[in-house]
């Protein structure tokens, strides 16, 4: 598994990997930038009213930065969905078994380095569209000091908390699409139908059921440290989200683990 870890790494250097970092990145702190202005040059609505509410308060930074959460969660899953899915694609499974015979060694060993990459880039994101927000409100006479304090520090960091298990969910939920699809458009075009076509059908026609579904019970899991934000607070409440959350956790390495370990690789 440790070598299977370490081969990943190595793959994760290729420019279309940390493209797809980049991009978090830069599009995530564009879109906090155009929240923070929003908020600071009056602008009225219904939306964002309770944006300007929790602005001066110690989630008012993650509330700006938070807005581009449903942007994370979709660049993380084609991230995910995409790399497992080339092995298929590009034929190098094949290759990879040869040197690596265990096949549940070689998955695991592959998503931790996935894993790894995703938290990294979630963190650099976080961290720059932060330190971007508070440098552009100090720059123009807006006090951070509720929230740099240190209630406004516990709370980023249970957003970010949060945020990470968030992404560990989506991101087993893209491995299992991947194990099934084993075709990179495909994978990719299923990976993000799901999240918005199923769901939000499911939620018109079953309202209390949808929100047990996998990606709402993690997504719910991001709102405990921020009832301010855009996101409400979970309907089944916190603790039965997250519970949730981790049994569609267990279920998508479960499922993924038996299809990919009787899988036939001709190629």
């Amino acid at each position: 598994m440790v070598r299977a870890f370490r081969s990943e790494l190595l793959k994760l250097r290729r420019w279309s990997v940390l493209a797809g970092g980049g991009v978090m990145i830069v599009a995530t702190a564009f879109i906090a930038y155009l929240t923070f202005h929003q908020i600071t040059s009056g602008a009225t609505g219904p939306e964002i009213t309770p944006l300007i509410q929790a602005f001066p308060t110690t989630q008012g930074l993650i509330t700006v930065v938070g807005q581009a959460r449903s942007l994370i969660i979709a660049i993380a899953l084609i991230m995910v969905t995409s790399n497992i899915a080339a092995e298929w694609s590009q034929g190098t499974l094949r290759n990879l078994l040869v040197r690596e015979s265990g096949r549940l060694r070689l998955l695991t060993g592959k998503m931790f380095a996935l894993l790894l990459f995703v938290a990294i880039s979630l963190t650099l994101t976080l961290l720059i569209s932060a330190a971007l927000i508070i440098a552009v409100a100090q720059s123009q006479g807006i006090s951070t000091a509720a929230w740099t304090s240190s209630e406004g520090m516990r709370a980023f960091l249970s957003f970010f908390g949060n945020e990470v298990l968030c992404l560990v969910g989506i991101s087993l939920l893209g491995m299992l699409i991947a194990v099934l699809t084993r075709s990179i458009g495909t994978t990719v075009g299923v990976a993000l139908a799901y999240v918005l076509v199923p769901e939000g059908a499911i939620a018109m026609v079953w309202p209390e059921g949808s929100k047990w579904s996998p990606s709402a019970s993690s997504t719910s899991c991001r709102a405990r440290p921020c009832p301010r934000l855009s996101v409400p607070l979970p309907p089944q409440g916190y603790h039965a989200a997250l519970l949730v959350a981790l049994l569609w956790m267990v279920g998508f390495v479960v499922v993924s683990a038996v299809v990919f370990r009787r899988q036939d690789v001709s190629a």
